[in-house]
């Protein structure tokens, strides 16, 4: 039989309280963890989603970030009555795979890109029901949408 450490796990943040977050993976103390999602609620306001067609079991959104006028990305979503299919496609004019924050002596460091995932399933697969639902991430090298002319 195991024993258990008779020293307890200090949080990765502040060093000094136990951790007890997230459930399972526990590296924070609820206190430090509270304030590692605010700051990531604050990092995701930032993003923002606009429908831009809309059909009966289909949608694009535009990706929009609190820094950039143009969009910096689209998402479609269709809905095959079991599932939902995402395609997410990354313009090169946002810095997709920089720090999105920073927080001392945090061992998570979580990019824009891993952000929008959750902007994602907050603004778009929840308001869809939820459920099963598969995402692609494509990355355009293209410098500006416009410059397409409808190709990809």
């Amino acid at each position: 039989m195991a024993r258990k450490s008779a020293e307890s796990v200090r949080c990765a943040l502040c060093g000094t309280k136990d951790v007890s977050e997230p459930r399972g993976d526990e590296r924070y103390c609820r206190d430090c963890w509270d304030k590692k999602i605010a700051v990531e609620d604050i990092v995701a306001r930032e993003f923002t989603l606009k429908r831009y067609i809309r059909a009966h079991s289909a949608e694009k959104y535009l990706v929009y970030h609190a820094t950039q006028k143009r969009p910096i990305g689209q998402v479609q979503v269709i809905d095959d009555g079991y599932d939902l299919f995402l395609t997410v496609l990354l313009y090169p004019s946002f810095v997709w795979d920089d720090q999105a924050y920073h927080l001392e002596n945090d061992p998570e460091h979580r990019t824009y890109a891993e952000i929008l995932v959750d902007v994602i399933a907050a603004d778009v697969i929840e308001p869809w029901g939820g459920g099963k639902w598969h995402l692609e991430v494509f990355r355009s090298i293209g410098v500006d949408p416009e410059e397409w002319n409808g190709e990809m």
